[in-house]
């Protein structure tokens, strides 16, 4: 017969189950809703604080297998190439989840130097909520690239790329009027700070593939 510790243990998994398919309801009707209308990521706030997080994680998800499929089938890969998995899939999904964290922050200072009313948890709500339409433009681009439209493909994975960066920042800080530091000069100072992270990140990226090239072909003798 089931004890009182099964029953409670019962219980809990069935609380936690249902736990999930609340998150999951709520993650599917928040991206719903922006894709029909993202301006209304303007009345994101902390309460959306977990589908929002869902979002830049799966951004970041989709961004790292991406990378991991140019490096491991790539015709550069398949000559010289032996890189772990951990190298090309988890490290870059953990280094663009820091990324948009990053960009979060940026966007928060900004809004504090000019007086708005925000917190971070309703910064970072906003954030991932402007995402959705990037995140669903990044994935076309890869729809685009599979059948050989390389152009388009670039083209919306640099468009998706710059939302993130600096596009979604933008629509944060345009909410509200500013009280603080004219806007124009915090927009000028965030793209400065979007530009100079980025660019920390791609030559960790670049380094990291090239060692990885040096290291095989040096494996090799």
């Amino acid at each position: 017969m089931p004890t009182n510790s099964d029953a409670d243990h019962y219980e809990t998994n069935d609380d936690f189950v249902e736990k999930l398919k609340e998150i999951g309801t709520n993650v599917v009707h928040f991206c719903g809703a922006l894709l029909k209308r993202p301006s209304i990521a303007k009345k994101a706030n902390h309460t959306d604080i977990v589908s929002a997080a869902i979002v830049m994680a799966l951004f970041a998800l989709i961004i790292a297998f991406s990378y991991y499929f140019v490096i491991q089938y790539s015709i550069l890969a398949s000559f010289y190439m032996n890189v772990s998995i951990i190298d090309s899939l988890v490290l870059p999904f953990i280094v663009f989840i820091l990324l948009q964290l990053i960009m979060a922050g940026i966007t928060f200072a900004g809004a504090k130097l000019a007086a708005q009313a925000v917190t971070f948890a309703d910064v970072l709500a906003k954030y991932g909520a402007y995402l959705v339409p990037f995140a669903i433009l990044y994935v076309v681009a890869l729809v685009f690239s599979l059948i050989g439209l390389s152009v388009l493909a670039g083209l919306f994975i640099f468009i998706s790329i710059l939302g993130l960066l600096m596009m979604v920042p933008t629509f944060i800080l345009m909410e509200q009027t500013p009280e603080g530091i004219d806007r124009i000069y915090i927009l000028l100072g965030l793209y400065a700070l979007a530009t100079l992270v980025f660019g920390v990140f791609i030559r960790a990226f670049a380094q990291s593939m090239i060692g990885n090239i040096m290291g095989s072909m040096l494996g090799g003798f």
